[in-house]
């Protein structure tokens, strides 16, 4: 892991003025966990930090530390009311604590108590010797089951927005819109920051390798980015045109140490659940159809729009192979998938049977984002 330096944080004061100069307090155990700092110090021109891997590197107790010891407050987003409720009830009487401050109260010898204000609505406050809120505003706790109703709040003395687990775990019902919501929140609470001199608002989603495609990174548009960083042997992709920086935390990076390997690490070695768990690798989607394919002697059949891309599908009617790429051509029909008619009459015309080659390797696709857009048309529409 990278090692924080004093002449790095001397460097970065003009991007997060909140840094303290006492760099070694910074410490998070750096030879074997995550430090989300790390990141802000290697491209503190980001704004959104898209974080996964295994369970376990560190990822929400770095952040939590950090803005604990620079005497922030943040917005701490869960997704459901009974979610909020869960993190916010302490039960110390039967040693039952589900916040997400548990381990810092553990090594750091910290207090802090949370508070439910609302459905949905809580906060954590450093807590007194009596175990009653009596210190410092930690974090807000919101639920986006009630984003609604937070548009009128002043959020802005927040300096992060963090979303924990934005990628649920296989089975576990979600809104389609969570995407836009969480924008719509980030936009909310930046209101009007920048003008007053102060840094973007830093969004933070960190999740466990589940499954890549979720309404958050569709929103973002960053599927084929995550694709491409999740088959590499890299591990930061900094969109530079966006300022949005990927992390994907291996095991080279943050090694599983050697007391580690053995019970379900050992019985599970070399299984799909193993490379998720242990590896930190979507492994529950098929990146085999994103290939390049050659056009020549294949027609424009289809032109789709959605959002502001273009894609065009193209049919070899000697092999009867379709591939869906962004090489503009004069197709014979086009459908504009950011209207609700036109996503049911596509989906009528021609997406059971696209569907249907695609199964049967007879439909390829220039970037995964095309590929997600056909095989799981129904996660972006309702029809």
């Amino acid at each position: 892991m990278m090692k924080i330096t004093e002449k790095q944080i001397e460097e970065n004061k003009k991007y997060f003025p909140w840094l303290k100069a006492d760099f070694e307090k910074y410490e998070n155990l750096f030879d074997t966990y995550y430090h989300i700092l790390a990141d802000m110090l290697m491209f503190p021109l980001a704004w959104c930090y898209v974080v996964w891997s295994k369970r376990g590197p560190g990822k929400t107790y770095s952040c939590l530390w950090l803005a604990y010891y620079c005497n922030f407050p943040i917005i701490y987003m869960k997704r459901t009311d009974k979610d909020v409720a869960r993190i916010l009830k302490e039960e110390e009487s039967i040693n039952l604590d589900q916040s997400p401050y548990k381990a810092l109260k553990r090594d750091k010898n910290i207090r802090v108590v949370g508070v439910q204000i609302d459905d949905g609505f809580g906060a954590f406050y450093e807590a007194n010797a009596d175990g009653e809120p009596g210190g410092k505003l930690l974090a807000y706790v919101l639920s986006f089951n009630k984003i609604q109703t937070f548009k009128g709040n002043d959020f802005t003395e927040v300096e992060f927005l963090v979303f924990d687990e934005f990628i649920p775990q296989l089975g576990e019902r979600i809104k389609k819109s969570e995407g836009e919501n969480l924008l719509d929140l980030y936009q909310t609470v930046s209101r009007d920051r920048l003008k007053r001199g102060r840094q973007p608002l830093k969004l933070l989603l960190f999740a466990n390798a589940e499954q890549i495609s979720v309404p958050v990174t569709r929103e973002l548009e960053i599927l084929d980015e995550l694709a491409q960083l999740n088959e590499s042997d890299e591990t930061h992709l900094y969109l530079e045109n966006r300022d949005i920086l990927l992390h994907h935390i291996t095991n080279e990076e943050v090694p599983i140490q050697d007391e580690e390997k053995q019970g379900i690490w050992k019985g599970m070695y070399g299984t799909a659940w193993w490379e998720k768990s242990f590896g930190g690798h979507f492994v529950h989607n098929d990146f085999t159809n994103v290939t390049k394919r050659s056009i020549r002697r294949s027609k424009p059949l289809l032109e789709v729009k959605y959002k502001t891309h273009y894609y065009y599908i193209y049919l070899n009617e000697e092999k009867g192979f379709y591939y869906m790429c962004s090489t503009q051509a004069k197709a014979y029909f086009s459908y504009d998938l950011n209207r609700e008619n036109e996503q049911k009459k596509f989906y009528y015309d021609y997406l059971i049977d696209l569907r249907e080659a695609c199964i049967e390797e007879k439909f390829k696709f220039e970037k995964y984002s095309m590929y997600d857009l056909i095989i799981n048309y129904r996660k972006y529409f309702d029809i």
